[in-house]
């Protein structure tokens, strides 16, 4: 009996070191050399400050306010290609939110592009939090001019498409028209 609180313990210490945590591109240098990986663009706009975000996908990642481009409030990582859905977000150590709206809150990144999945929008009412607002909006517009201004290098060799929830032909329409 004593020892199933032992197992337990070593089993959540085992999945818990399973995650990666990512590094955020800060230069504007194509760092993508496996062919099964991708850039994942996110966007933040929240009232309440970042701990950690984590995915679950083919790997996990957990993604924290220093991979934030403070001035921006855009994360550029890498990743392994294919399909995510955010498991967490955390705003403190102690307080998150998790996502049962299934289709809201995944998205997919392709190999060798640059994959922007959208904004998550959370807004916190009330002295104590109690009341929030979550949801991913898709601003690609935002998203092309923010990698146009501080990564055009990677834009420049990478496509950049929407992943997130829907579909959207903006940012495929915009690199037709501005390629030439």
């Amino acid at each position: 009996m004593k020892y199933k609180g032992f197992i337990l313990v070593a089993s959540l210490v085992v999945l818990s070191a399973c995650r990666t945590t990512v590094k955020t591109v800060e230069n504007d240098l194509d760092e993508l050399v496996a062919e099964d990986f991708g850039y994942v663009l996110i966007g933040l706009d929240t009232n309440k400050d970042l701990f950690r975000i984590t995915l679950n996908g083919p790997s996990d990642y957990s993604l924290s306010s220093a991979n934030l481009d403070h001035s921006t409030n855009y994360i550029l990582t890498k990743v392994k290609a294919g399909s995510y859905e955010v498991s967490r977000l955390y705003t403190t150590k102690h307080t998150s939110f998790s996502f049962d709206d299934e289709l809201n809150f995944k998205f997919s990144v392709k190999p060798n592009t640059i994959s922007y999945v959208g904004h998550f929008e959370i807004v916190t009412r009330g002295y104590f939090g109690f009341a929030s607002f979550l949801q991913l909006d898709n601003r690609s517009s935002e998203a092309y001019v923010y990698m146009s201004e501080n990564f055009p290098n990677i834009l420049e060799k990478r496509a950049i498409r929407y992943g997130g929830p829907g579909e959207d032909d903006f940012l495929e329409y915009v690199i037709s028209e501005v390629a030439p």
